[in-house]
């Protein structure tokens, strides 16, 4: 069994005339030969592929039988969705969600369409022109405000809670220029941020575990998982395993993501992140069917630590991929 290692590389060094959070979502190549190193437990032959343009020629002369998945695609907001394409394309299995899940689940305001009503989300709206800024007022304050079509806390600085419709506009123009993409606006949910690891495919998906995600700093008011805090986890974050909340509202957070996991059409394993409101009610942030694997301070490596070791958590995605089509590892 030869599997294609599908990834993009963060760079080592900084380039200009890009925000410096712009590949914050790409992989470092530790990370990589991590994942190639337990796949490779399995007894399968792996080999690296970077997916750059010249993806889908490695692809076609490289003999692969399946694909992993972790590539971040290069692009706008269809891009998380463009490697998997190319395996549909040539015919080569791969792990994870298809094309249009990775594409609905980039743009968060759609993937709110898609799992509410079922599934709570917090009051927003969709910023993409300055017409569309006189709605903010329709919003109750603090908001938080991101862009839409980022991951990996792209965007979300030091000060991304917005006390007015003034300063929430100022951030929108802010975003909208820096990022070139519309922007997100929601009421800022003061409970706690808890995220959901989930695993496996329909009728036998299952929630692997979650983790409460907290300021080191418990006097820290409107903590935020941002770019720079997350840069700094070691110092800043306390993650509890589980959350601190009780049993009923664990088994409801449990129901909700794997409800959004399955309205999302998600495959073999996602991450699905909540925040708790003032009245401690759950409400879904986002769902990252490309969850990052790095083996220190990926989050849904972090939440299944306890229960999963590292290599059984990779190898995992991959087996459940190859069951979900019909292929042996063996």
């Amino acid at each position: 069994m030869r599997v294609a290692l599908l990834y993009n590389a963060r760079p080592v060094e900084a380039i200009s005339n890009v925000p410096d959070d712009a590949f914050e979502e790409y992989d470092s190549l530790e990370t990589v030969e991590s994942i190639a190193g337990a796949l490779r437990q399995l007894g399968v032959e792996v080999m690296a592929v970077e997916a750059d343009g010249e993806l889908p020629w490695r692809l076609r002369e490289g003999g692969f039988d399946f694909a992993f998945n972790i590539a971040e695609g290069v692009g706008r907001r269809c891009r998380e969705a463009i490697p998997v394409a190319v395996c549909e394309l040539l015919g080569i299995p791969f792990t994870g969600s298809d094309a249009l899940t990775l594409a609905i689940t980039l743009d968060k305001f759609v993937a709110r369409r898609v799992v509410s009503p079922d599934v709570p989300v917090a009051r927003g709206l969709l910023v993409e022109r300055e017409a569309d800024e006189s709605e903010l007022r329709s919003l109750a304050f603090p908001v938080i405000v991101k862009p839409n079509d980022e991951g990996s806390s792209k965007g979300i600085r030091q000060n991304p809670v917005a006390h007015s419709a003034a300063a929430a506009i100022e951030r929108c123009r802010w975003l909208r220029e820096r990022y070139s993409c519309p922007v997100l606006v929601e009421e800022f949910l003061s409970g706690m941020e808890i995220t959901v690891g989930v695993v496996g495919n329909y009728p036998n998906a299952r929630v692997l575990g979650m983790m409460e995600i907290a300021p080191a700093d418990s006097d820290e008011k409107e903590f935020v998982y941002s770019v720079e805090i997350k840069r700094d986890w070691q110092r800043r974050v306390r993650y509890h395993v589980p959350p601190r909340v009780e049993a009923k509202k664990i088994a409801e957070l449990e129901n909700l993501a794997l409800k959004a996991y399955s309205l999302l059409g998600c495959r073999d394993v996602a991450r699905i992140d909540f925040r708790l409101d003032s009245e401690g009610q759950p409400r879904f942030l986002e769902c990252n069917p490309l969850p990052g694997l790095n083996p220190l301070s990926g989050d849904i490596v972090i939440l299944s630590r306890e229960r999963l070791p590292y290599e059984k958590l990779v190898q995992g995605i991959l087996l459940d991929a190859a069951y979900r089509v019909g292929v042996s590892m063996i």
